[in-house]
């Protein structure tokens, strides 16, 4: 509702605009009817019904730009349901993805825990990873259609960061390591933020997988987090590719996504785009950088501390 009244509000203080417009002119052409007869009569127009056919022009052309401003708002009223349309059925799709997962997900874990050979345990690994991916895949698709319609803004509340840091690397570490990275933290911080903690892991997961997904293996990914003022500063650094200065501008777009090296590009494009929106409904900020003295880049994200009292 709130997008498609930004799209009738514009509308309707046109239309007002240029119906006021065309009672001016018509107030203008019908008291001025004597001077544009004379101005008529100068020119070597002449005819008692100037005045209306002036009027009528001018009429006419209002008319006509009425209704173009009335054919683009239906354009683009008709563009917006078709869309909010396809984003409800992609959600809806996404979401019946979950339980099939889960299923497999549960039955991989099983095979896991029962002896089987290196080949077969190399295998189901190989099925638990991908699954977890997808997982995290099917939860970006839905964070990013959740945001892109404003539904359940986030409730925020104190969390403590030391303690949700370390259970999250403690997490998170195995996973990187088994995709063949080295992941580097340093903590320092001990401030307590107004967030959520699921807009938290889900904001740190996308910048790691980020970085992962434009590093080569054996690469190193460096994660800081400290307190700078009444702010605190999480860095997370890779030695990957880098990004393109022409790249920087749109990098938090939704769907944008920087091409490989090898010139093809992966994922969806969601993962940053949910990084600048949760970062921004917790009142922070985000920025990206491509170091310019060695390979990679920099994501660095800024959350104000909590208010004592609050």
């Amino acid at each position: 509702m709130a997008r498609a009244r930004s799209f009738v509000v514009p509308y309707v203080l046109s239309l007002v605009v240029v119906i006021a417009v065309l009672v001016m002119w018509i107030i203008y052409a019908v008291s001025s009817g004597s001077r544009l007869n004379e101005l008529a009569e100068r020119v070597g127009a002449t005819g008692p019904t100037w005045t209306w056919v002036i009027l009528g022009v001018g009429c006419g052309l209002l008319g006509l730009l009425i209704v173009f401003i009335t054919y683009q708002l239906a354009r683009s009223l008709a563009e917006y349901s078709y869309a909010r349309k396809q984003e409800e059925f992609v959600s809806s799709i996404t979401h019946e993805m979950k339980s099939p997962l889960a299923a497999i997900q549960l039955h991989a874990q099983t095979l896991q825990q029962d002896a089987m050979n290196d080949e077969a345990s190399d295998s189901v690994g190989y099925i638990l990873r991908e699954s977890d991916r997808l997982g995290r895949l099917i939860d970006n698709v839905l964070e990013s259609s959740r945001l892109v319609a404003r539904k359940r803004p986030l409730v925020l509340e104190p969390v403590p960061l030391r303690p949700f840091l370390e259970a999250f690397f403690v997490e998170t570490t195995p996973r990187v390591v088994g995709q063949g990275f080295d992941l580097e933290v340093d903590l320092t911080t001990e401030a307590t933020v107004e967030a959520t903690d699921d807009a938290l892991r889900r904001v740190l997961t996308n910048l790691i997988d980020n970085a992962i997904q434009y590093s080569a293996r054996g690469g190193r990914i460096r994660c800081r987090v400290e307190d700078i003022g009444g702010w605190v500063r999480i860095q997370i650094e890779d030695e990957g590719q880098g990004i393109p200065k022409s790249e920087l501008s749109r990098i938090f777009e939704r769907f944008h996504q920087v091409r490989r090296d090898r010139g093809s590009s992966t994922g969806t494009g969601l993962g940053l785009f949910i990084v600048s929106q949760l970062v921004d409904q917790m009142h922070g900020s985000v920025r990206a950088a491509s170091h310019e003295d060695r390979p990679g880049a920099s994501f660095v994200v800024e959350l104000p501390m909590a208010s004592e009292d609050g």
